[in-house]
C-alpha cells in the first residue's frame, strides 16, 4: 500500500502508456488523432492519468515510448537513463512510479535472460535516479477480444506468464513493489487486442489503484 495521500505520480512503459504532449510525437501511440478508435482525445482518458486522479495525486512525468522494449536486444530499452529522466519535471520528482512494460518483448518472444537482465537494470536505474520514490512494477495482462480489429493474434501472448515470473523475481530481488495484475485476473477492453480503449483505460486504472491502495 502506498504511504502517500496526495502523491506525485509518474509512469514508465511502452505505447499503452503514451499520449502525445506527455510523450514525444514520434514516440506516442495515443493522441487526438486516435480518438475515433480509442474513444478519448486527451490525456485525461489514459489509464495513468485516471489512476493519478483516483489517487488524489498530481501527474509528474512520462517515460513511455511507442514500440519500446525492456530488452536492449530490441528497440529503445526501458532502462535508458534518458527515458528514466523523463519521469521528473524539472526539480519536481515522483513519489510513486508506475511501471508497466514488457508486452512487446512477449509478442516478439525476446530471449528470457536478456529480458531478466534488462528488467533488473531498469529497476536499478529507477532506484538510482529516484531513491525516495515508491516503484511499482506491474505484471503483464491480456486484453479482451478486439472491438474493431486485431493488431496481434491471441496466441502472440501465449508465453506471457514466462515473462511475468521474471518480473516477479526482479521485483522481489530489488525490494520494490509488485502490482500483480496477472495473478489478480485483470483483463481490459481493447479496440485491437493490445491497446486499451476508453473503457479499458478505466478498467486498467482501477486495477492499479486497488494495488496502490492495498485493496487487493
Amino acid at each position: 500500500m502506498s504511504e502517500y495521500t496526495s502523491p506525485r505520480i509518474s509512469v514508465h512503459g511502452d505505447g499503452i502508456s503514451t499520449f502525445e504532449g506527455y510523450t514525444d510525437k514520434t514516440l506516442s501511440y495515443y493522441s487526438e488523432r486516435t480518438a475515433k478508435t480509442s474513444g478519448f482525445e486527451t490525456a485525461e482518458g489514459t489509464w495513468w492519468m485516471k489512476a493519478t486522479k483516483m489517487m488524489g495525486g498530481s501527474f509528474v512525468g512520462n517515460g513511455a515510448a511507442l514500440s519500446s522494449y525492456v530488452s536492449m536486444t530490441a528497440q529503445y530499452p526501458a532502462f535508458l537513463p534518458g527515458r528514466i529522466r523523463k519521469l521528473a519535471a524539472g526539480d519536481v520528482t515522483p513519489e510513486i512510479i508506475m511501471v508497466y512494460t514488457g508486452i512487446n518483448d512477449v509478442i516478439d518472444n525476446i530471449e528470457v535472460e536478456p529480458f531478466r537482465r534488462d528488467y533488473s537494470k531498469m529497476i536499478e536505474n529507477l532506484k538510482k535516479f529516484f531513491p525516495e520514490a515508491e516503484i511499482w512494477c506491474g505484471t503483464l495482462v491480456k486484453a479482451k477480444n478486439a472491438a474493431l480489429y486485431e493488431m496481434i493474434k491471441e496466441d502472440a501472448l501465449d508465453n506471457i506468464e514466462v515473462y511475468n515470473e521474471i518480473i516477479r523475481d526482479c521485483v522481489k530481488e530489488a525490494g520494490v513493489k509488485l502490482a500483480d495484475l496477472a495473478a489478480q485476473g485483470v483483463t481490459y477492453e481493447s479496440f485491437n487486442r493490445l491497446h486499451p480503449d476508453e473503457v479499458g483505460m478505466t478498467t486498467f486504472a482501477e486495477a492499479w489503484v486497488k494495488n496502490l491502495k492495498g485493496e487487493i
